[in-house]
């Protein structure tokens, strides 16, 4: 059985930098007084914050595909997918099933250990349930959507 595990770490670290880089120009603003900048700068590193701890971790084998962050839980079987959109700029992938959505991130930011193989288990999945991949610009604005694993 395949099983593969993909730490996002290259998300993780970006997301964690961007955090850090906000929060020494935050109090650089601070120090000078500079309150209102201080805060859009604040607000800008909640999306670092956000990147960092929502990165975490994908699970791909032969029942389906699973993610795992801080936030939670996601998981799709293979069988309740039927279409697939591919980002044409960066490779976001999403899948859709009844009513579901699950955002698999752009194999560029996957463990160069696995990412190759993975990436190649996944393309079977769909050859072997005849759903080509449909190429789309708005992919990677997309989020999940009623794929989470309760608590």
């Amino acid at each position: 059985m395949d099983t593969y595990h993909i730490e996002m770490r290259a998300y993780r670290n970006i997301g964690w930098a961007w955090l850090v880089f906000c929060l020494v120009g935050m109090t650089a603003a601070l120090l000078s007084q500079l309150y209102l900048p201080a805060a859009g700068i604040a607000l800008s590193s909640l999306f670092g914050a956000y990147m960092a701890l929502g990165s975490g971790s994908f699970d791909i084998d032969s029942n389906g595909l699973t993610h795992t962050s801080f936030f939670g839980t996601w998981h799709i079987r293979w069988d309740e997918i039927s279409s697939v959109e591919i980002g044409e700029v960066e490779g976001t992938l999403v899948l859709h099933g009844s009513n579901k959505r699950f955002i698999l991130s752009s194999p560029g930011g996957w463990d160069a250990s696995v990412k190759e193989e993975a990436f190649a288990f996944v393309i079977k999945q769909f050859e072997a349930r005849n759903i080509p991949p449909i190429p789309s610009r708005t992919a990677a604005y997309k989020i999940m959507k009623n794929t989470r694993v309760p608590n």
